[in-house]
């Protein structure tokens, strides 16, 4: 529970950045036990469907909300974390609903990997907010 007081407490971006590379990480590790499935778990499919709100949820709060003292790069690197995110969400319902389309699922793996880049950026360029880090 505290480290979720910690980041709820103005935690960098950094600390913003690494849960999102785990939410994306596990979201993709469920996906992948998915895919050798020859059918689908219920369990497995809720799962992975929960994670991948969760992580679209976060990444927006993240781009919305805890972005907004940054600097540009750090900024950038949560709005494309978040559109990732959005998008493989979105991809993954067409590959859900509508029969499982290759490109689907293309989408879903590559903004996935694509989220995950970026969330590294996140930790590259989240250190001390551009409030925190302008001279007094």
């Amino acid at each position: 529970m505290t480290g979720l007081r910690t980041l709820r407490a103005g935690a960098s971006l950094r600390a913003w950045g690494v849960l999102l590379l785990v939410m994306f990480v596990l979201t993709s590790a469920v996906g992948d036990s998915l895919a050798l499935e020859s059918s689908y778990l219920l369990v497995t499919l809720v799962s992975h469907i929960g994670l991948a709100l969760v992580t679209a949820g976060l990444s927006g709060y993240v781009s919305g909300v805890v972005s907004r003292p940054y600097r540009s790069p750090g900024r950038g690197s949560a709005r494309l974390a978040a559109l990732c995110a959005g998008i493989a969400t979105v991809a993954g319902a067409v590959f859900l609903f509508f029969g499982g389309s290759d490109p689907a699922l293309y989408a879903m793996v590559g903004f996935a990997l694509l989220g995950m880049i970026a969330s590294v950026l996140m930790i590259v360029f989240g250190g001390p907010s551009g409030r925190a880090a302008a001279p007094s």
